[in-house]
């Protein structure tokens, strides 16, 4: 009977550990990753454009020497935030949005942009936006805090210095 009760509660501690494990180990490692990225761009709502990844660099989980990345955390808590997306031309490049649980909630690339540069305004729950121009597509971020990272693929070495210069462009600031 003793063994019963033992084994009963291993299964139920072991239940709980492992839906503690699942529900919250997300949100810690994006807590842990914005505070990286928001370090090394200078704060939060503001893009950062790091260095060509190398077998040291861990700002990106798993980052690949092939592509440019760019990072910002954004805060929407307050206001919406207004991102631009630079267009390096025959190139493959991409904006992915994060939310704080590490869920991808949108993405657009190069091609779903028809290689022209594009505006997106990130709200957050309840904002609203007036109406924008053209062409500018608003987004409703899931959580107050994430993580937007901008990639460009260098497709040879020789365009490195050029596709550097034009994912500069790119903005990610406060409305």
């Amino acid at each position: 009977m003793i063994w019963l009760k033992w084994g009963a509660f291993t299964l139920v501690l072991a239940a709980i550990v492992h839906w503690v494990s699942v529900a919250y180990t997300p949100t810690l490692i994006m807590s842990r990753a914005m505070s990286t990225i928001a370090a090394n761009t200078k704060g939060t709502n503001t893009i950062g454009h790091g260095e060509r990844s190398t077998a040291a660099s861990r700002t990106i989980v798993l980052p690949s020497p092939d592509l440019l990345y760019s990072t910002c955390t954004y805060d929407v808590s307050r206001r919406p935030l207004k991102i631009v997306t630079a267009a390096p031309a025959d190139t493959y490049w991409s904006v992915a949005f994060y939310a704080a649980n590490t869920d991808n909630f949108y993405v657009l690339n190069d091609t779903a942009a028809r290689g022209q540069p594009a505006t997106i305004i990130l709200v957050g729950q309840g904002q609203t936006v007036p109406p924008q121009a053209e062409g500018t597509t608003v987004v409703s971020a899931p959580t107050p805090k994430g993580i937007v990272l901008f990639r460009t693929l260098i497709n040879g070495d020789e365009r490195l210095a050029d596709l550097d210069q034009q994912r500069r462009a790119a903005k990610c600031d406060p409305m």
